[in-house]
C-alpha cells in the first residue's frame, strides 16, 4: 500500500458531503483488487449480497437495467466475461466476507474523520465493482453517505443536483421506503447541462451530497473500484424526513413536503420514521428482483438470456 490513504487539497476536507469532490487516494495497487484476490472474491460472496446488471452501451433510461446471475461460475470466468462483455459486477458488503477489506475499511474511515472537522461515521459499508469496457451505469441515487474509490481503468461520472428535476422528491421518498428501486429515476439529456462531471482515473476518489443522482460510462478498458457508504446523525435526520413524508404522501399529494431535520416538526417525523421501521421489520417487506440472464463467458457480451424469474432482494 502506498504512504497515504487521502489526500486532501487546501479547503477540500471542510466540504466533504456538501458538494461534489474528486481527490487522491492511495490504495489502487493494494493486493486485494488484484486478479487473484477478486476471482477469490467473487467465488465467497454470498448470492444474497452479489448482483450483476448489464444494460444497452447507448441506453439513458435507467428502467431497461437488466439483473442477472453467476451463481456457481468461478471468478476467474466471472473475470473473463466482464472482459469480453457488458456486465457491471457489484459484490456488495466485501468487509463482511473478509476481514482484510474491513481492515481497509477501517483505515480509509480512521484517515477521512482525522483530516474532516467534527466528522463522525457509522454502519460503514464497502462494495467492489468490476465492469465491462464502455459499460453503462444506469443513472441512481444512494441513500446513505457515498464515495467512490478508482482502482483500475477510467470512467466518467456525472453528479447532479439532489433536488427536482433531477431528483423529485417522492421519487426519493419512495427509494427510501424501498418501494422503487434506487434506479427508478426520470432522466433528460438536457440535465447534463446541471451536472459536474469528472474523469476519474486509478487513485482517484469522488464524493458527492446525499442522495445526489449519479450515473457512470468506462473508459475502453476494464474498471475496477469500490464503493464505500457510511451514516452520520445529520445523515440519519434526513433518512428519517424522507422516510416519514413518504408515509405523509398520500395526505398531501404533489405538494412539496419540509426536509428540514430541525424544530418539532422534524422531531414529529423522526418518530414516525422509528416506529413504521419497527413495525415494517416484523412484515419482512422486500423487492423482488427478476433475473432474465446469465454470466456466460463464451457469450459475446458476456452472458446469456434466460427465461425470467424472480428473486427477493
Amino acid at each position: 500500500m502506498n504512504s497515504f490513504l487521502t489526500k486532501w487539497p487546501s479547503g477540500e476536507a471542510q466540504e466533504f458531503g456538501q458538494r461534489p469532490l474528486r481527490l487522491r487516494h492511495g490504495v489502487a495497487e493494494d493486493e486485494l483488487f488484484s486478479d487473484s484476490a477478486l476471482e477469490r472474491l467473487i467465488e465467497a460472496t454470498p448470492r444474497e449480497r452479489l448482483h450483476v446488471n448489464t444494460i444497452p452501451r447507448d441506453e439513458t433510461d435507467p428502467r431497461k437495467w437488466r439483473e442477472g446471475d453467476m451463481t456457481g461460475v468461478s471468478g476467474r470466468d466471472v473475470m473473463a466475461a466482464v472482459a469480453r462483455g457488458n456486465l457491471w459486477v457489484h459484490l456488495q458488503r466485501v468487509h463482511e466476507t473478509s476481514g482484510v477489506y474491513q481492515a481497509l475499511l477501517d483505515a480509509l474511515f480512521a484517515d477521512i474523520e482525522r483530516n474532516v472537522p467534527g466528522f463522525r461515521s457509522y454502519r460503514r459499508s464497502m462494495s467492489v465493482l468490476i465492469s465491462s469496457p464502455n459499460m453503462n451505469v444506469a443513472l441512481h441515487a444512494d441513500v446513505p453517505g457515498q464515495s467512490l474509490w478508482q482502482v483500475r481503468g477510467r470512467k466518467r461520472v456525472w453528479v447532479y443536483p439532489p433536488r427536482p428535476p433531477y431528483l423529485p422528491q417522492r421519487t426519493i421518498e419512495n427509494i427510501v421506503l424501498q418501494r422503487s428501486y434506487d434506479t427508478e429515476l426520470p432522466y433528460d439529456a438536457s440535465y447534463d447541462a446541471a451536472a459536474e462531471s469528472f474523469e476519474m482515473t486509478p487513485g482517484d476518489w469522488a464524493t458527492w451530497p446525499r442522495n445526489a443522482p449519479h450515473r457512470v460510462r468506462n473508459a475502453d478498458c476494464v474498471n475496477v473500484s469500490f464503493t464505500t457508504e457510511h451514516w452520520t446523525d445529520e445523515l440519519r435526520a434526513g433518512y428519517a424526513v424522507d422516510y416519514a413524508n413518504g408515509l405523509l404522501r398520500p395526505l398531501y399529494g404533489c405538494r412539496d413536503l419540509s426536509r428540514e431535520t430541525q424544530g418539532p416538526a422534524f422531531w414529529a417525523k423522526f418518530a414516525v420514521a422509528a416506529a413504521h421501521k419497527s413495525w415494517r421489520k416484523l412484515k419482512a417487506q422486500r423487492l423482488a428482483l427478476t433475473i432474465d440472464f446469465r454470466v456466460d463467458s463464451n457469450a459475446a457480451e458476456g452472458f446469456s438470456d434466460v427465461a425470467p424469474y424472480q428473486i427477493m432482494k
